[in-house]
This record gives C-alpha cells, sequence and structure tokens, in this order.
C-alpha cells in the first residue's frame, strides 16, 4: 500500500467532497492510501506538516496556492508533489487590488515550480500550469453513476427548469431572469426549481426552492425536466468544471449550458442538450425542450451514457491510478 499525503484548505468544499474524498475508498482498493490532512494556519503547524512530506510516496495539494517558502519547504522534502484544481485559483472572482492580484501571481508561480504534476479540471487550468512548465493531466469533477436515479420524462403541463448551485453563483441564474420570462410566456405553466443555499427571489416565473444536501441533491433533481447552467464569461469562469451538468445528465436530464469553459465540453450541442451562445436563444431553446418529450427522453438518455463513459467515478480513479503510478 503506498500512503499518499493530501494537503487540503477546507474539508468542507465541494472541490474536496468531489475530488479527493470521493476517492479515498476506490483508490484504496488500488494499492493507494491517501492520508488527509488539513492545511494549519499556524506557521509552526505547517512547516511540521511540509517536513513530513517525506514520509510519504507522494503528496497531493489540493486547490491552495502556497507561499513561496512553504512551496520551496515542501518541494525540499516531497519525493513528488501533486496538484488538483478545478477553479482558476491564479485569477481572482470580481474586481481585486493590485496587492490581492501580486500576492496570488506570486503564489502561482512558487507553487508551480514545486510541483511535478498537475491534475485540472479542464483543459484551461492544465494550460495555465502547462505554461509554467507544468505535466498535466485532465481529470474532470465526476459523479458516482449509482447514485441518481434516471428521470422518466412524460408530457407535462407543468414543465420545470431545474438549477442546482450555490448563492455565490446565483447572480449567473440572475442574468438570464428575463430570457426565462420570455419563455415563460411561450410555455405556460412553467417554472424554476432551485437547489441551494438560497433561491431567486423575487423571480420572473413561479420558483420552488429545496435546500442543497448532499443527502437529497440528486433525488432532488428528478423533480426537473429540464438542466440549466448559465454562466457569464469571465477569467474566473473559464476555469469551472460544468459538474453541475455532470449532475444533470446523470440524471437523464438534457441540459441548456453556456458555451463556457468546460460546459462547451461537456454538453454535445444536439445530442445531449443545447449551447446557446447568447442570452436571445434561450428562450426558444427552452420551449422546444419543454413542448418536445420525445427529444428530452433521446437527449436524456444521451447524456446518461456520456456520464457512464467519460464522467464517472471509475473513470477518474482509473485516471488517477495512472497518475499515482509514474
Amino acid at each position: 500500500m503506498q500512503r499518499v499525503l493530501v494537503i487540503i484548505n477546507n474539508p468542507t468544499q465541494a472541490s474536496y467532497r468531489l475530488r479527493i474524498e470521493a476517492l479515498i475508498e476506490p483508490l484504496a482498493l488500488s494499492g493507494f492510501e491517501l492520508v488527509v490532512r488539513v492545511r494549519p494556519r499556524g506557521w509552526l503547524a505547517r512547516r511540521k506538516l511540509l517536513r513530513s512530506a517525506g514520509e510519504y510516496a507522494q503528496v497531493v495539494l489540493q486547490r491552495k496556492l502556497l507561499d513561496p517558502s512553504d512551496a520551496r519547504l515542501l518541494g525540499r522534502y516531497a519525493r513528488r508533489v501533486l496538484f488538483d484544481v478545478d477553479d482558476a485559483v491564479m485569477r481572482h472572482d470580481g474586481p481585486a487590488g493590485w496587492v490581492s492580484r501580486w500576492r496570488t501571481r506570486r503564489r502561482f508561480l512558487a507553487t508551480a515550480r514545486s510541483l511535478d504534476h498537475v491534475v485540472a479540471g479542464n483543459e484551461l487550468l492544465a494550460g495555465l500550469f502547462a505554461e509554467r512548465g507544468c505535466a498535466t493531466s485532465i481529470i474532470p469533477t465526476v459523479v458516482d453513476p449509482a447514485d441518481y436515479v434516471v428521470k422518466k420524462h412524460a408530457p407535462t403541463d407543468a414543465p420545470t427548469l431545474v438549477w442546482i448551485g450555490s448563492k455565490s453563483t446565483l447572480s449567473y441564474l440572475r442574468d438570464v431572469e428575463p430570457a426565462l420570462a420570455q419563455a415563460s410566456a411561450r410555455v405556460p405553466g412553467l417554472r424554476l426549481l432551485t437547489i441551494a443555499d438560497r433561491t431567486l427571489e423575487p423571480c420572473a416565473i413561479p420558483v420552488e426552492h429545496e435546500t442543497w444536501s448532499k443527502q437529497t441533491e440528486a433525488m432532488a433533481l428528478l423533480r426537473g425536466d429540464i438542466g440549466i447552467a448559465p454562466t457569464p464569461h469571465t477569467p474566473w469562469t473559464e476555469g469551472k468544471c460544468g459538474f453541475k451538468i455532470v449532475q444533470y445528465m446523470a440524471c437523464g436530464l438534457p441540459v441548456i449550458a453556456s458555451p463556457v469553459g468546460a460546459n462547451a465540453r461537456i454538453v454535445r450541442a444536439g445530442e445531449t442538450g443545447f449551447s446557446p451562445a447568447s442570452v436571445d436563444e434561450w428562450p426558444a431553446l427552452i420551449e422546444r425542450l419543454c413542448k418536445d418529450v420525445t427529444l428530452r427522453q433521446s437527449m436524456g438518455r444521451a447524456g446518461r451514457e456520456r456520464v457512464e463513459a467519460t464522467y464517472s467515478i471509475t473513470a477518474a480513479v482509473q485516471r488517477w491510478v495512472e497518475v499515482l503510478s509514474a
């Protein structure tokens, strides 16, 4: 059994739950014991953890960029350092002062210099590290298809759009609210289901809300008929890995998603859903899917098959075994 130290920043983050915690048991069956440690805030405790890196076959840093001194210390003691990333951590979400940008850039360059390999959630993130001379692999954020029941589509007088996310991205949904209102004028009974820690209030169309929980999210998604993922085009969103789309497809839902970042690669336009280039295209696409149950069925089926082949935990484990065995 090869012991691998995994240094994380926050055990409550979705990235840890989906990209590390979900791998612990299956990777153990393949001979890799993931030993997870939360990065301490205190200087002495942090340096003690970094010095312990030599006790492991390799180290995985999850998302967190290191200060130059920490990066040098880890590079001195670790036999092999990997970095797992599913967000544009080297960029800022929204405006930031020059000091913050300088600090982030400094940490990014220092961390990149200490790495032997980067596991990125999409091509853009891999490319940003490759520009700094890092070897990279792309492993998307995935699901266990067994956790998701497939939607049985049927004609309905109350077609439901579903959006799963968090309050930090609720503004993305607000951006397409006018398009949802136009779609509602075309499709009587249209409603929106939000699965998150906060909902869209007020909203131009009727809204149902379910507070997100790990235990209920998969079943809650089945209350929807079409999964939506509006996404603005920014340097930050370019690094997003489109996990909500994977969840929709795992449930057999057709998807309407802005073609930003990984979204464009995950959705096969015309096969598993649609990728409208502008908000103006949303109303007609929503109407088409709401009124065509056969299309919802075929796209949902194709999406589920794509998840099983490419975005499943089994596929991710196989790729991680290759990376850890290199």
